[in-house]
């Protein structure tokens, strides 16, 4: 008992690593940057509603700013525990080695994960407010720039989320519980962390999917790939047309056939019975 209290402790406190961090950064960003546009409104005579219109124009490309920073510090700040500890980020949240079939077969369900995941929604009887309430969410990512959104939302923050995520908080929870339920709770907690109930519901469909990854392959890297496909589709889809441009039965083909992909995916690695054994001792 006394280890299974110790594991999870050991998971609530690279939690905080992460959430603490995270809150504060983006609470000096956002602060600071008032505080700069505000003398710059009073210098100009600009007066409190032009000047907060301006602000919400710009708060996507600064909560960028402020993820783009936090995913540094905090990737950082995980690196010199591990160094204080006498190991390494590496081996602490398994960023192992996977074979090409898998990273291919990731490459191929994420894919699908891509369009099932996002275009499902518009069939489900969702009320239109939580609809706005995602797409308010969403465009704190379409108002930055594309490269600002590729670098941070698409490549840092997952990185920076699969290490927490996947690789301390559920290997810990895994540790002190069975893996569904550690699973479960992680992915939860994931969804949590998205904000709005569409949101972390969606986040959870997501981190289910990864975990399952995440256990079959023994490795946080097929994860990493899954999520970093599923973000940046968010992030050029914000930035282009795309979504505009679909006809209706492309986009029901879309998601039929994304649906498809995502199925024989999970199902191909819940069948795979050799991954995790094949990839136990390696790492990068």
């Amino acid at each position: 008992m006394k280890k299974v209290i110790m594991q999870i402790l050991k998971a609530l406190a690279y939690f905080a690593v992460y959430f603490i961090p995270l809150n504060v950064i983006m609470f000096i960003v956002q602060y600071v940057y008032g505080v700069m546009k505000g003398r710059e409104f009073r210098a100009a005579g600009i007066g409190y509603e032009e000047g907060l219109a301006i602000l919400n124009e710009n708060l996507g490309t600064i909560n960028e700013i402020g993820l783009l920073i936090a995913s540094v510090l905090i990737l950082l700040t995980f690196f010199i525990i591990e160094k204080v500890k006498k190991t390494s980020i590496v081996k602490e949240t398994d960023i192992k080695k996977v074979s090409g079939r898998q990273i291919g077969f990731t490459i191929i369900g994420a894919t699908g994960g891509m369009f099932f995941l996002n275009f499902i929604m518009s069939f489900l009887p969702i009320p239109q407010e939580m609809m706005n309430n995602m797409q308010n969410g969403l465009s704190n990512i379409t108002t930055s720039s594309l490269i600002l959104g590729i670098v941070t939302n698409t490549i840092l923050v997952p990185v920076m989320e699969e290490v927490v995520f996947r690789g301390y908080l559920f290997s810990r929870l895994n540790k002190a519980m069975p893996s569904i339920v550690a699973a479960i709770i992680s992915s939860a907690v994931f969804g949590i962390c998205h904000g709005g109930a569409l949101w972390a519901l969606w986040a959870f469909t997501v981190g289910m999917i990864i975990c399952i990854v995440r256990i079959k392959s023994g490795s946080i890297i097929p994860g990493m790939i899954f999520h970093i496909i599923m973000n940046g589709f968010s992030t050029i889809i914000g930035h282009t047309t795309f979504l505009e441009n679909i006809e209706k039965p492309a986009f029901v083909a879309l998601t039929v056939v994304g649906g498809i992909m995502l199925l024989v995916y999970i199902g191909g690695i819940l069948l795979d019975k050799t991954s995790a054994r094949d990839n136990a001792n390696a790492t990068v």
